[in-house]
């Protein structure tokens, strides 16, 4: 069903009725539009047929951007003689579908509705996600045009030991950050959630991750602005000093729910089970909605679900393979924030918070196992941002 909500805000489309002279100036218009409160008015269309009762089409700007207020102006307009039809500008959808060459793999993009939300935005690099992981791959050809250059001109930084090295050892990290930006429509290799992004190289880690490497990333990303945080990663024990450090920290922190098949409510898994407000914490799916066999769960604990198993997306030696586990399922999330922060620059992270919760697609199979009872939808998650503006 088309969504009547989603027009340009103070702007109406006029078609005149053919019978009267065009006034060509604001005086003139005043009387034909029937009082109403606007600034200019453009001809955007003349009719080059006698014998049509449509006259010149033209753009009113209103002076108030209040959709209620076009919605009165177009009822008061359709009541003027002078007026054969009037209505809102209304949004139109490009058809976008990336030209990357394993795109139709990518399964759990289509799942979500990405392709309907890269209508309004594809992202921009004005906004920086860290994944603090094992690393990234930053020379990977589909990764290296989205990474970020920090101030000492490297692609992140290494919090696990001395050394510079940001490189990826495992892979983890580097599929993790292509799920949330590859670089889109570079006829190769596939599209993150979000195409036009800067990720950051958090590197926390290789197998194991360390949690004082965890808590120094966390404070770096505070302190270059890095709004946005993927952390595919956990463990049972709890951190009274990482939940501070998430606290404390300005951007949104999306965390992975864990692979042990358990409630978190009664068997919690850290960080993704603190009960911090900027935490989105992320189950996995499989293709028909139902949590796969080994993601933790908890209708308290666990906020939302992301696609989860078999996620293809970048891998070491500039490859691509499949991977399966939560932490596939949590950079869905952190694009799906990006692209609504692209969109929005002015949203605060626990707006994206309550945006992206709010506009989840409920499932039945997900009733009972994590609080928002439904799956990530990334072009729902737009329109509702839309709507609440």
């Amino acid at each position: 069903m088309p969504d009547y909500n989603n027009f340009e805000p103070g702007k109406v489309i006029v078609a005149l009725n053919s019978n009267f002279i065009n006034p060509h100036s604001v005086a003139g218009y005043t009387h034909m539009l029937g009082g109403i409160d606007f600034e200019s008015v453009d001809i955007i269309f003349q009719s080059g047929k006698n014998d049509s009762s449509i006259g010149d089409i033209i753009l009113v700007h209103l002076r108030s951007n209040e959709k209620s207020t076009v919605m009165d102006a177009v009822e008061a307009l359709l009541g003027s003689p002078y007026v054969i039809y009037a209505e809102p500008s209304y949004y139109i959808a490009a058809h976008v579908i990336p030209n990357d060459q394993y795109f139709d793999y990518l399964w759990g993009a289509k799942k979500i509705n990405s392709p309907l939300a890269w209508t309004y935005t594809t992202g921009s690099p004005r906004i920086i996600v860290g994944v603090t992981d094992s690393g990234i791959d930053h020379n990977h050809p589909d990764l290296h045009g989205n990474m970020w250059i920090s101030p000492d001109g490297l692609n992140g930084r290494n919090f696990f030991n001395t050394n510079q090295n940001i490189g990826d050892t495992t892979g983890h990290g580097t599929h993790v950050a292509g799920t949330i930006g590859a670089v889109g429509n570079n006829f190769i290799g596939i599209t993150g959630i979000c195409w036009n992004v800067k990720i950051a190289s958090l590197r926390i880690g290789h197998i194991y991750m360390s949690l004082s490497a965890a808590i120094g990333a966390i404070h770096y990303a505070n302190m270059h602005n890095i709004t946005i945080l993927n952390n595919s990663w956990g463990g049972d024990y709890y951190s009274p000093l990482l939940k501070f450090a998430i606290e404390q920290y300005n951007g949104l922190f999306i965390a992975s729910a864990g692979n042990d098949a358990l409630d978190s409510d009664y068997f919690p898994d850290y960080p993704a089970s603190y009960d911090s407000e900027n935490i989105i914490s992320v189950a996995a799916t499989d293709a028909n909605d139902s949590l796969t066999p080994f993601s933790n769960y908890g209708v308290r604990s666990i906020d939302i679900a992301a696609p989860g198993i078999d996620i293809f997306s970048t891998s070491l030696n500039n490859g691509y393979d499949y991977q399966s586990g939560t932490s596939m399922a949590a950079p869905h999330v952190a694009g799906a924030a990006a692209l609504l922060k692209s969109y929005i620059p002015d949203l605060t992270s626990l707006e994206i918070k309550d945006i992206i919760l709010s506009s989840a697609s409920k499932s039945r199979n997900l009733e009972g196992k994590v609080l928002t009872g439904g799956i990530l939808n990334v072009n729902a998650m737009l329109e509702t941002a839309i709507r609440k503006r």
